[in-house]
């Protein structure tokens, strides 16, 4: 960049940090005033109304100054939020250039783009675009020559010019670069290979193509994004979480999200990334969290993680089955139409000596409909009640009037005799609604038993699983599976109340999920759409996780977009290699393109220690330039031992529950509670030889190993057994 260009980019630097240094002071002034004005409305409220509410003009007194104090905090909020999102600019205000012109008028165009966008109040001028506007777009999708972006529909044709990337820090400009999609892929590249500190990573100024075409996917359709480890799908999924609040300003706001992960630590992980990206937090949920809010008082629920613990022990032979069974497709599928064509007992509906409707009569209107559930089927039989009585009513008047006047001897007035007709039809109503509802008072607990034994008995499958589960039920004791299957029946009836106000759902590590949890989950937010990242490669068990991305469609339709992320970028470039090596097994080899970015660290090391515990301070005393650091283990015990050697040498956190959020720059923390997250070194303690006799080893290695950024290693007690040795080129062996 020649000299002249470089000091038009400070000068264009200076005024962007202008306008945002004088809109800080304009806003941190109206923030005094504003806080003023809240305190003054909640004391008016307080001082002027009385503390008993004696009659309508009170409350109507009372409603108008609590809306004044909602409108005065309103107003408060947004200067706050306002003030975080400068701030954050002032250090780092864009990232990026693109020039363009019209192909046929020949006219020109500059726009720079940031994380939040930029307007001088007084002149209108857009000195900075947000990263989601539609005409950002291009920055992320083409290099220099014809492109366009679509507005409103309207598809705007260019042709770029330029695309320019800065590196601003704290207010200075320390790089700026012409760049295209090449150079793009190492940005990213260095963006997501620096040192992790436990949080995501804001991506904005380094989004690849296909990322983005990712984030900016139909934002009313649900969508999977799905890769292998490293290729951003995280990031990515709260990325496109960011674009659609923007793209929905209107009808979605931040109280309208939920983010769903299956561990307390992978959510603290994912918490600062919507406020980095300007907008409020989102609700972040852990499922264990719904499952036990929806469970009978005083019912033990086994834990997820405790579930995948048994799975892997001797007694994972003789509940296999069981467990089959209860996630099935077969099964979700008969529970959900036995239910909405739930045969209700249904009573016989009389006035006097007639028949308004009989039980047949009644089930031969219901037939002739299909329900969408229980819930809709029971609530047309109240609806067929009033309607029949009130044509019966309607046909029959004159007569009713008649049997109204022989039982009242008091001498009433026609608005009065049309009030006590209109009061008899509304009883008559009521009454037989009650009837159907006090005949129909089901338990879930014995529909649940019911519905299975039924399933059982079609398909000639025993019922000893049936019978453990109403064992299960009359001890208030249910294994993991035993209490979703029973969930999912309260769900289908009605017993578990929704989230409508839910409007998109992010759920991480979708794979994880079996189907008969993402069904509960879609029923539970009715109104939700949905983003779902997955990589089946690092599914941690074959009998509970999703093994094929079609599989999702069974619950969220054909419809659902399918999006691959086709690049791993966290790991080097020697671990990546060693990572695809791993899962692109001979019985179930890797069927799409993947590739990795290169960056060379060091090979991974393979240590052989016959006193592995001994290994690990000598190592942990090479690694101190980095910020995070992770002893993975394969189970609770070999965690307590790596805890106990280490102390007195190395403070490390001991994460063994999913309800631990990291706090520690080293931490020991079993496999299963690493997914999803990443560190600057891993050490895997003893991750093999555990797994020799498990028939998912590699898979347990590929999910350990690609936890990694900088650096990886293995400590065991044995040399590389031989199911491995092929992998020997990706590992430097020392004894």
């Amino acid at each position: 960049m020649e000299k002249k260009e470089l000091q038009e980019e400070m000068n264009y630097l200076d005024r962007v940090e202008g306008i945002i240094r004088h809109r800080l002071k304009k806003l941190h002034e109206e923030k005094a005033l504003l806080k003023e004005q809240v305190i003054h409305r909640r004391k008016e409220m307080w001082d002027d109304n009385r503390h008993l509410i004696r009659d309508f003009d009170d409350v109507i007194l009372l409603s108008a100054q609590d809306a004044e104090v909602n409108l005065a905090e309103d107003e408060y909020g947004r200067n706050e939020q306002e003030i975080q999102r400068l701030s954050k600019m002032e250090k780092s205000p864009y990232f990026g250039r693109l020039d363009f012109e019209d192909p046929t008028t020949g006219d020109r165009d500059t726009i720079y783009i940031g994380i939040y966008s930029l307007t001088e109040k007084e002149s209108h001028a857009i000195y900075v675009v947000d990263w989601r506007a539609p005409i950002s777009s291009m920055f992320y999708q083409f290099d220099l020559g014809p492109a366009w972006y679509e507005v409103h529909g309207n598809k705007v044709e260019v042709v770029v010019t330029k695309k320019r990337q800065y590196r601003v820090e704290d207010g200075r400009l320390l790089h700026a670069y012409d760049t295209d999609s090449s150079m793009y892929d190492n940005i990213l590249g260095e963006v997501l290979s620096g040192h992790s500190d436990h949080k995501l990573k804001v991506i904005v100024g380094s989004i690849q193509k296909e990322q983005n075409l990712a984030i900016r996917s139909d934002t009313r359709r649900s969508c999977l994004i799905y890769g292998l480890a490293g290729s951003g799908k995280t990031s990515i999924g709260l990325h496109r979480l960011a674009y659609i609040l923007y793209c929905n300003r209107d009808t979605i706001k931040s109280e309208n999200i939920l983010i769903l992960s299956n561990n307390s630590i992978f959510a603290s992980y994912l918490s600062a990334i919507l406020p980095d990206l300007g907008e409020r937090p989102a609700e972040t949920k852990v499922f264990a969290d719904l499952l036990e809010a929806y469970m009978d008082q005083g019912m033990v629920i086994e834990d997820y993680y405790s579930q995948l613990k048994r799975l892997e022990s001797s007694y994972a032979g003789e509940r296999a089955k069981g467990l089959r069974i209860l996630y099935s497709p077969d099964l979700i599928r008969y529970c959900t139409d036995y239910f909405a064509a739930f045969p209700f007992r249904i009573p016989e509906i009389r006035y006097g000596e007639e028949i308004l409707l009989s039980p047949e009569s009644f089930q031969d209107r219901l037939d002739t409909r299909k329900f969408p559930s229980f819930q809709a089927r029971f609530e047309m039989l109240g609806q067929l009640v009033k309607k029949t009585v009130e044509e019966f009513f309607l046909l029959h008047k004159d007569e009713i009037y008649n049997d109204l006047m022989e039982s009242h001897e008091d001498i009433l007035s026609e608005k009065e005799w049309n009030l006590l007709y209109k009061k008899t039809r509304q009883t008559y109503i009521e009454s037989a609604q009650e009837e159907i509802l006090r005949q129909n008072r089901l338990d879930p607990q014995a529909q649940a038993v019911k519905v299975l034994s039924d399933y059982l008995d079609r398909t000639g499958k025993g019922d000893e699983i049936a019978a453990r589960l109403s064992d299960s039920l009359n001890r208030r004791k249910l294994l993991y599976e035993e209490a979703l299957f029973y969930l999912f029946v309260k769900v289908l009836m009605g017993k578990a109340a929704p989230f409508p106000t839910i409007r998109h759902t992010v759920i991480d590590e979708s794979q994880d999920y079996s189907l008969l949890q993402l069904s509960i989950i879609k029923h539970l937010l009715p109104k939700s759409s949905f983003t779902l990242l997955g990589d089946i490669y690092q599914a941690v068990n074959s009998l509970t996780t999703i093994r094929d991305y079609n599989d999702y469609t069974q619950v969220f339709g054909p419809d659902l977009a399918q999006i691959r992320l086709g690049k791993c970028y966290r790991s080097s470039g020697d671990i990546n290699a060693l990572a695809f090596e791993l899962i692109n097994e001979a019985h179930r080899p890797i069927t799409e393109c993947y590739s990795y970015f290169h960056r060379t660290v060091r090979k991974p090391q393979y240590l052989i220690c016959k006193d592995i515990l001994s290994c690990l301070v000598p190592i942990l005393e090479g690694l101190g330039q980095y910020h995070s650091i992770a002893v993975i283990v394969d189970n609770d015990e070999d965690a307590l031992a790596v805890k106990s050697r280490l102390q007195g040498h190395q403070e490390a956190q001991l994460i063994l529950s999913p309800d631990d959020e990291m706090t520690g720059h080293l931490v020991i923390i079993p496999l299963l509670l690493a997914k999803g997250l990443e560190f600057d070194a891993v050490i895997l303690f003893n991750c093999i030889y555990s797994n020799l006799g498990n028939d998912r080893m590699r898979q347990k290695v590929y999910l350990g190993c690609t936890r990694a950024l900088h650096e990886l290693y293995f400590v065991e007690r044995d040399i590389l057994p031989d199911s491995l040795q092929g992998y020997r080129q990706y590992l430097e062996i020392r004894a």
